[in-house]
């Protein structure tokens, strides 16, 4: 018999077993935008920015990789551990706000393994980067690729202070 709080079970189920429903994702930018376009002009691409960066939040974290502030809101490095790859097979694009990196191994196939534990399988990884970030430097050191990144604000973009006559 039920009691009216949980849904009938066979009698040998005990009511506090069931298996609640999985929670639907959703797309907290498709609940905000609608409140947010009636107060807001111009700011479509920002809304795009973050429904993309939500988007590369799910892909895969391999290889894995770290981000350091080098300096203080200017200078940033990506590293990142590529162990098995050599510097042909890395391609390092630059699109709009988006840094790409690519790995794929140019090695042929007739290699005789005993044991292979160097997972050298080809990825892509996106990072989007802010405005006025550049990438300045890539080196690949020790299975470690470092991406060097500078934040270049224009003078006439920086604050300023405005003298009263």
């Amino acid at each position: 018999m039920s009691s009216g709080i949980f849904p009938y079970r066979e009698p040998h189920q005990e009511p506090w077993r069931h298996k609640l429903p999985e929670p639907k994702q959703l797309d907290p930018f498709a609940l905000l935008r609608p409140m947010l376009k009636s107060w807001t002009v111009g700011f479509d691409q920002q809304f795009e920015l973050l429904q993309e960066l939500q988007k590369n939040s799910k892909l895969s974290a391999y290889p894995p990789y770290n981000i350091k502030e080098v300096e203080e809101d200017t200078k940033y490095e990506i590293e990142m551990a590529i162990a098995g790859f050599a510097k042909e097979d890395i391609t390092i694009s630059v699109k709009e706000n988006s840094l790409v990196v690519e790995g794929g191994s140019k090695k042929t196939k007739d290699e005789s393994y005993v044991h292979k534990g160097i997972a050298a399988r080809t990825f892509t990884q996106s990072f989007v980067l802010g405005d006025y970030v550049e990438v300045t430097n890539a080196k690949l050191e020790n299975g470690i690729l470092t991406i060097s990144l500078d934040r270049k604000v224009p003078e006439e973009k920086k604050p300023k202070t405005i003298k009263i006559k």
